[in-house]
């Protein structure tokens, strides 16, 4: 299981050498940060933070999905 906070998926996401990104783009960023994942716990986590306004979607072409970040809530872990 994936065991990342919504809010450091985010962050990692913004980590990615672009600004949109493909599912695979994503993972990779996580596995060069040592964090070890299946793909479809990360379509899961992906999927949720798109449905929550988290992430937009942007489809190519050829029905390949690029994610990109709406909102990151900063500050939120200092407050918890």
């Amino acid at each position: 299981m994936l065991q990342l906070t919504d809010l450091d998926l985010l962050n990692y996401i913004k980590l990615c050498e672009s600004e949109v990104n493909t599912l695979a783009e994503i993972h990779k960023t996580l596995f060069q940060n040592n964090i070890k994942c299946s793909i479809e716990e990360l379509r899961q986590k992906i999927s949720s933070l798109y449905q929550e306004g988290y992430l937009g979607n942007e489809p190519t072409g050829d029905g390949v999905k690029m994610y990109y970040i709406i909102y990151i809530p900063e500050g939120i872990e200092e407050k918890q």
